[in-house]
């Protein structure tokens, strides 16, 4: 899906130009037409549009704030001056107009222009608002009978009271402007088809892919190659050159470093040796670029490829990078540029934020960015297993070394996570037992499984995450500050959705189209108004819950567009008619932050709505239960 905007550039234009963007609405593309003054704020939130129609001061604006995006100008031409000189004739029947506007749009046709008018034209150049306030200006001071103008000056001019005439753009213009944007949204649709088709194709090989114009610059990598070469810390490396990944690479046609179809080298990459292959991509009639695969070179890389195989097939992966993460906002956007920065470091990092904040899919990329990204990533959710059980799992156990225990014994998740890294999920709700041993492996690095008196020695990083907080444990005696000290050596915090409702929008557009892809569905589209309601709901789920909203939208929404009733009528949320009650939710290392729920909801409803699971639910209420003792008990 394309999404279009177009600025209506007289408000009497908007109902008309909204009856021809229904036309023209389609799967493929997406148009809103809206009007508005001059340049408001709305241009600088105008990220999730592809292709953007305006004219006068608003086109050069939004040029200005969107370099890299498709602008189309609504232009009036001689014609439609033409017209409003001599409307103005009509009206005013001045000898001395004033045409605000760009010169260059007129300057050649002016003499024309005044004998047809019978009146003298002077022409007062018109870019900006700053420069339109002027004009005006200087048509007072200069005696104008009256003024010919866009919309900007026109608005000065009426509030001034003096005499205007609008330069109204003709129908026939305005339609092929829509018709012009059209065509160039489906274009882009296609383009992107054609990209997500070729990253298809290079994820399905199990090397280091780099896709390569005929100028050695890069069109596209698979997450191998992205891994491999540390595309993540290469600002805008799509339409690099190859040689600025890395000075040795070439491609067919380099002219400094000569390579023909079919060649072979070896490229040394931290450490290890790496055989690059080059073939050429071929178009109906020439060459169209290079397609360079790097593998490792020797037998031992090959071998450790097929045991991480199989780790992936056990799901001991990082499934995630960072391309992955939607980050708009300015706080988001820091987070991503601060865990980039930690993925480089060997050190521990906790990740905290609230339940459904997207603390593994961080983990996952800090992981797959990191110099471990080629071993094991083994995750295990600490709050789903009694200690008995997580012990044997983190540790693993020697045959019989328990009532049930396998004859063969268990290889634990710290060993199998041998020179890669083990994120441990919600660490807050290990019991305080095994804190101690979990303490002894991080500082001794190495492991004794249960039943055993042997170590192993282990070279692990570990990532752990929590949405509760810490301190407050700490200071219950439910956590060990030492141990907390050993794992937050770099510490980074995940903000809610209501602290970043920038971001909402993109990730319900991205969940939306992905549900509706697995279901085989056109996606639903979303007025302004149920957008709006979106972006104001505080997502107490978070990302989670968003999730659970835009499937049920999915499944049950059999409109093509999406209103605010409709919302209401699938019952997502936004209860009316009950008096609420207040609920608090710990907020990691932070003050308890409060939302308003129903009182009528019952507690697996709650939960189901907040995007957790009951048992959760349960901990988070006795917590607030404990901590609403203790403060009665301080109050006199």
């Amino acid at each position: 899906m394309v999404n279009v905007i177009v600025f209506v550039p007289a408000p009497e234009m908007l109902k008309p130009v909204e009856r021809l963007v229904e036309r023209m609405q389609s799967d493929e593309v997406h148009i809103d037409a809206v009007h508005c003054f001059g340049t408001p704020e709305i241009l600088h939130h105008l990220e999730r549009y592809d292709v953007i129609v305006a004219r006068g001061i608003t086109y050069g604006k939004v040029q200005e704030l969107y370099p890299e995006k498709h602008v189309t100008h609504l232009s009036f031409d001689g014609m439609d001056i033409m017209g409003a000189l001599l409307q103005c004739r009509e009206d005013f029947h001045p000898n001395r107009i004033g045409l605000c506007l760009k010169r260059e749009e007129v300057q050649s046709i002016l003499g024309g222009l005044e004998e047809l008018c019978r009146a003298k034209i002077r022409i007062y150049e018109v870019t900006d608002e700053q420069s339109a306030i002027q004009a005006v200006d200087a048509c007072q001071s200069d005696g104008m009978d009256a003024v010919v103008c866009g919309g900007t000056v026109g608005h000065i001019c009426q509030g001034r009271g003096m005499p205007y005439t609008y330069i109204h753009i003709r129908s026939e213009t305005l339609e092929h402007a829509l018709v012009e944007a059209k065509n160039t949204a489906i274009s882009i649709n296609t383009e992107r088809t054609k990209s997500n088709i070729i990253r298809m194709i290079l994820d399905g090989n199990e090397d280091a892919v780099l896709a390569v114009d005929e100028s050695g610059r890069i069109l596209e990598a698979n997450d191998q190659a992205y891994q491999l070469y540390h595309l993540a810390f290469v600002a805008d490396w799509k339409g690099r050159r190859v040689s600025d990944i890395h000075p040795d690479l070439t491609f067919i046609g380099n002219r400094e470093n000569p390579c023909r179809d079919g060649d072979e080298n070896f490229l040394n990459l931290y450490g290890q040796r790496f055989l690059v292959k080059y073939k050429l991509i071929s178009g109906e009639t020439s060459g169209l670029g290079t397609l360079i695969t790097t593998q490792a070179a020797d037998k031992i890389l090959q071998e450790e490829r097929k045991i991480r195989r199989g780790l992936l097939q056990k799901g001991l992966s990082a499934k995630y990078s960072f391309r992955d993460i939607i980050a708009v906002s300015p706080a988001m956007q820091h987070k991503v540029e601060m865990a980039k920065k930690f993925s480089q470091a060997p050190s521990n990092v906790l990740i905290t934020g609230e339940t459904g904040t997207g603390k593994e899919l961080f983990a996952h990329s800090i992981h797959a960015a990191s110099s471990r990204a080629g071993q094991p990533f083994v995750a295990v959710n600490c709050a789903t297993l009694p200690e008995t059980l997580l012990e044997s799992e983190l540790f693993g156990y020697e045959p019989g070394a328990f009532s049930g225990a396998s004859r063969e014994g268990k290889t634990g998740l710290f060993e199998l996570a041998h020179h890669g890294t083990i994120f441990l999920d919600e660490i807050g709700e290990i019991p305080v037992t095994l804190q101690a041993k979990l303490l002894r492996v991080l500082q001794e690095r190495e492991i004794r499984r249960v039943g055993s008196t042997a170590v192993i020695p282990v070279d692990v990083r570990v990532i752990a995450a929590t949405n509760v907080n810490i301190q407050s444990q700490i200071a219950q005696g439910k956590f060990r500050s030492d141990l907390l000290h050993r794992l937050n050596t770099l510490e980074i915090y995940i903000p809610p959705l209501r602290e970043r409702p920038d971001d909402i929008l993109p990730l319900v557009e991205s969940q939306i189209r992905v549900l509706a892809a697995e279901q085989g569905k056109s996606p639903p589209l979303l007025t302004p108004q149920a957008r709006d309601l979106l972006r104001r709901y505080a997502w107490p789920g978070n990302v989670r819950e968003l999730r659970n909203v835009c499937e049920r939208l999915v499944v049950l929404s059999s409109a093509q567009a999406v209103d605010e009733e409709a919302l209401r009528d699938l019952h997502l949320f936004f209860p009316e008619r009950e008096s609420p009650r207040t609920v608090e939710v710990e907020r990691p290392m932070q003050e308890p932050i409060t939302f308003q729920i129903p009182v009528t909801m019952k507690k697996k409803d709650l939960a189901k709505e907040l995007g957790i699971s009951r048992t959760t639910l349960w901990r988070m209420t006795k917590r607030q239960e404990a901590l609403r003792k203790q403060q009665e008990e301080k109050t006199p």
